[in-house]
């Protein structure tokens, strides 16, 4: 998902979400992860079904891409599903791609004024400070994830269209995508198989067993 591609909307809405989800990270003990989920699976994604999941092979980053593919092979064991180091024995594909775009917002913080004076008239007296508000720019970084699901014929043929997509946003106050990621693959791979209809929004704790065994994987 290359978010200037979606259109000036949805660059929009996911920048809306990814600051929401910036403002609340730094003081939760988590992230607020965005998802959203295609399908045209008649029925759920059998957890006895093969995945293969796809390095990106124009990847400007080979070495990141192939921690994402472990990241994410990892996820899909730990969900009960049966991913394969290779895409002939797969009965799915999985592709992934993942970035982080950044973008300077003008916000407002109140500022308290502790200085007053007195005033005049028959009920005078001294007056209080007041609160204004001071505009500042801030940066917010949006890391977002796209996967497809691509199942394969008997033949061993992979079909050209996907099965199914997800995508996934968090905002972050830093740009550093190899943390971003495990919460984004969470997002996209909790939906697998399945057409969330609009936009989800997973609360995910830095503790969750998911997240952990997730930063294990390098």
């Amino acid at each position: 998902m290359s978010i200037p591609q979606k259109g000036t909307d949805m660059t929009r809405n996911l920048l809306v979400l990814a600051i929401a989800a910036a403002g609340t990270a730094g003081c939760t003990s988590g992230y607020r992860v965005h998802v959203n989920t295609f399908t045209e699976l008649g029925e759920p994604l059998g957890k006895t079904a093969s995945i293969y999941v796809a390095r990106d092979p124009n990847s400007r980053n080979p070495i990141l891409g192939d921690q994402i593919a472990a990241k994410a092979t990892r996820l899909l064991q730990d969900y009960g599903y049966n991913p394969v180091a290779t895409a002939q024995t797969a009965d799915y594909t999985l592709t992934f791609r993942a970035g982080v775009q950044s973008d300077r917002v003008t916000d407002y913080t109140p500022v308290y004024r502790p200085f007053g004076g007195f005033y005049g008239g028959y009920f005078g007296g001294w007056r209080g400070g007041y609160t204004t508000y001071m505009p500042y720019i801030e940066t917010v970084h949006t890391h977002w994830l796209e996967m497809r699901l691509f199942p394969r014929d008997e033949t061993g043929k992979e079909r050209a269209g996907p099965v199914w997509m997800g995508e996934a946003v968090v905002g972050r106050d830093d740009p550093e995508l190899r943390e971003a990621i495990n919460y984004l693959l969470i997002g996209c791979i909790e939906y697998l198989g399945v057409d969330t209809t609009k936009w989800v929004t997973m609360t995910i704790k830095r503790d969750d067993p998911r997240v952990l065994s997730l930063a294990e994987v390098r």
